[in-house]
Parts: structure tokens; sequence; C-alpha cells
């Protein structure tokens, strides 16, 4: 049965069947309306047209997403309506003007029916909550019930800090206490670092605050320390507060728990034994790796990496022995690749690597390396031990990632048909 008032989306996106996927989750949910070009989507904003949402593509023919969103917000008439980027385009680059140009969300194709359907949901939650408040403050002592019980759900409800310009805490929501494990009266006036987790870089906050100091909304997720040393995910928006003189005198987060989505995400990525990437996690990887060289013509190798006479070591002391191989093993490539490299197992005794951006010769010379810091490890129990290592290179021409694989495959059979703990290449 449908609602009798169904709060209103727009979709702005140049491919039918992005279209009719979006219409087939949101359908039952929301009244729909369609542009499918970016000049189509202003002249109907223009005619009177006025969504509460507004899912918008980038890459379009006419004018590209980034244009649409800087013309509706430079327009008072259509300033206030949110806008989240549905898209395929996911480097940090597109992601940061998204937000600059005056975006809420980002969400990345090809993206989860639940993720959408939240993401929307949270979104109009937070702009219907906040013009509930907007409107019940300019009508003053006439609204003052409806606005107690408005940010009674907030404060209940909605995850929220405020800081002065220093950063200093000057007010929490009790949302913000109960994830926190904190009580107001330990939070207020210390920074933010009190609930910063030491998995969280300190280049990140570098970037967080480069943003909103420029006067601009930072969008991310953040791991965050509870009271009791256990830890929780939260979604974040942070943007900058104002007095009647246009200063700026602080700024406002508002976030929502994304904890168990994070759990349940590490779980389906993680390989339980060596705690690194998993072979489904890789093909996913491996898929996205090859949409990029695509579109963009980037380059992109393969290692894969094999423990020489692995079945010797369970054969010899056993399967216990045979794990803490294989974990030390993962720990020792780990600490060896870049940042930017993906790094899973990838069945058995083998490993692959993703490097993007990465040629040939790169490649080869990080093999190396490798095999290396392998060789010169002392292992407990079995001493020393070795790998060998097959590189490739991912073909413009090909359609999918078998052919690449085969030939690192082809490559590291090569490595140990020619004495093992060495690192043969196959372009």
């Amino acid at each position: 049965m449908r609602e009798l008032y169904q709060q209103k989306i727009l979709i702005v996106d140049d491919e039918p069947i992005n279209i009719s996927a979006i219409a087939e989750i949101l359908g039952q949910k929301y009244a729909l309306s369609v542009a499918n070009n970016g000049e189509k989507a202003l002249r109907i904003l223009s005619e009177g047209l006025r969504p509460d949402l507004i899912l918008l593509d980038i890459l379009m023919p006419d004018i590209d997403g980034f244009e649409v969103a800087k013309q509706l917000k430079a327009n008072p008439d259509t300033a206030a309506i949110p806008i989240i980027f549905l898209t395929a385009k996911k480097d940090n680059e597109s992601i940061a003007t998204g937000f600059k140009v005056g975006a809420v969300d980002y969400l990345s194709k090809p993206f989860q029916k639940e993720e959408l359907l939240l993401r929307i949901k949270n979104t109009l939650q937070i702009f219907n909550l906040r013009n509930a408040l907007n409107n019940a403050l300019t009508e003053s002592q006439k609204y003052i019930k409806t606005i107690e019980s408005q940010m009674a759900l907030i404060d209940k409800n909605i995850i929220f800090s405020s800081t002065d310009i220093d950063g200093k805490i000057t007010e929490v929501s009790n949302a913000f206490c109960k994830i926190s494990g904190y009580r107001k009266e330990q939070l207020i006036g210390k920074m933010h670092r009190i609930v910063r987790h030491p998995d969280m870089k300190a280049s990140f906050f570098d970037k967080l605050w480069n943003t909103i100091t420029r006067n601009e909304t930072w969008h991310g997720e953040i791991k965050n320390r509870k009271k009791d040393g256990t830890f929780y995910w939260l979604e974040t928006m942070i943007y900058p507060v104002y007095n009647a003189d246009g200063e700026r005198t602080g700024y406002t987060a508002i976030s929502h728990d994304i904890t168990d989505k994070k759990r349940v995400e590490e779980l389906s990525m993680t390989d339980q034994l060596t705690q690194i990437h998993n072979r489904l996690y890789l093909t996913n990887s491996f898929v996205r790796e090859i949409k990029r060289a695509k579109r963009y013509g980037f380059i992109f190798a393969v290692i894969m990496i094999d423990i020489d006479h692995f079945k010797e070591v369970n054969d010899t002391y056993g399967h216990d022995t045979g794990d803490f191989v294989l974990s030390a093993v993962a720990k020792i490539l780990q600490g060896t690749i870049r940042e930017t490299d993906i790094l899973g197992r990838w069945g058995g005794e083998e490993f692959l690597i993703l490097l993007p951006h990465t040629d040939i010769f790169e490649a080869e010379k990080l093999a190396e390396k490798l095999r290396q810091s392998v060789e010169g490890y002392s292992f407990d129990t079995v001493g020393r031990k070795t790998c060998s290592f097959g590189v490739s290179v991912f073909n413009l021409e090909e359609d999918d990632c078998k052919e690449t694989l085969k030939r690192a495959d082809t490559a590291l059979y090569s490595a140990k048909n020619s004495g093992r703990n060495r690192v043969e290449r196959l372009e």
C-alpha cells in the first residue's frame, strides 16, 4: 500500500540501465522523477519541480554533474535541496570535488541496495530534522514546545557534537555520550582526541582540518575509541558554524553509527587465518582496477606468490606450524608493500598482490624486495623459508583478469621450475 505522501527524489543519469536499477529499488518508497541529462534536470527544476533529494550522476554528455550541482547551489530556489552523487567515479579528487560543489553524500557504483536505501533515509532524516528545527525557530515562542520536542529527539537519536574554533568540545548529544561511553561533563572542554583511535593516522586528521578551516564541509568515516577501550565507527559530516556577522565560530559534526556495517565488510573481505584480504576481495578489486584502467588508461601489475616447499612444512611439523608460516609470510608481505598496493591470500600457500599505477619493471623490483624480505626472515621451528614470484601486467586489450592471472601463474611456474626463490616476469 502506497503512503499518502511520498518524499520525492529526482534521478539524474544518462544511462537507462542505471535509472531502471535505481527505480526498481526506490519506486515503492519514494515518488520518482527522472532526467536523462544535466540540461533537462536544470530545466524541470526551473519549471517548479522541488524534490526532497537529488541523486546525481557525474559523467554525462552535455553538462556534467559537478556543473549541475554548482548551478543548483547558486540558485536560492534550489540551493537547499540535498544532493547525493551516485556515480562510477570513485577517485579521491572526484569525491573531494563532489563535496566542494555542495553534495551531502557520495556513493560509488556499483552500490549495494541496502546501503543506497540507508544513505537516502539518513540524508532525508537529517535534512527533515534541520528543516523542522529552522521552521520552529522562526516561529519563536509559538512553537517552543515543538522545538523542545525536536531537540530532545535529536539529542537522543542523532550523534552530534559542536566545538569552538580551536576544536574544544562545547556541546555533545546524549547519543554521542551513549556510543562513546563518556558523560557530557567528561567531554565538554576536551579536544576530540579524547575519543581518537590509534588506528587513525595523524595525516587523516590533517586533511580533515585543512578542509573545514577552508570553510568547506568534510565527510568521511572515522574510527573512534570508547571510554572502555573498545572501538566504534562513525560516518560523519563536519561543517563550519558562523555567527550573525558571518564569522566562523566553530564546527558541528553530525554522525551515524556504521560499526556493524564495517564489521560485516571486514568479515566478508578478510582471510580469517592470515587477517589479510581474501580471494573474493581480490577478485572484486581486480574488477575495479580493470574498469579504472579501461576508463582512464591506467596501468596496473600483478604479483603472484607461492611459498616454496610448503607441503613439507605441514608434513614435517604439522598444520599448526604451517598456519603460523602462512600468517608470518602474510605479515612480511604486508609490511613491505606500498600503502596503495592490495595484498590478499589467493588460496592455499599462494598470495596475490595488485599494484595500481605500476608497470612491469616496477612490479618486478618490488617482487625482488619481497623475495629478499622473506628469505631473510627466520621462522620459529622451521627456520628459513623462501617464496617464488610471478609478475605480469594488465593488457588494456583484455576483457577480464583471466589472461593477466594466467601470465602471472606461468611466470610463477617458471620461477619454481628454475630453482625456486626467484622472480620471473611475463608481459
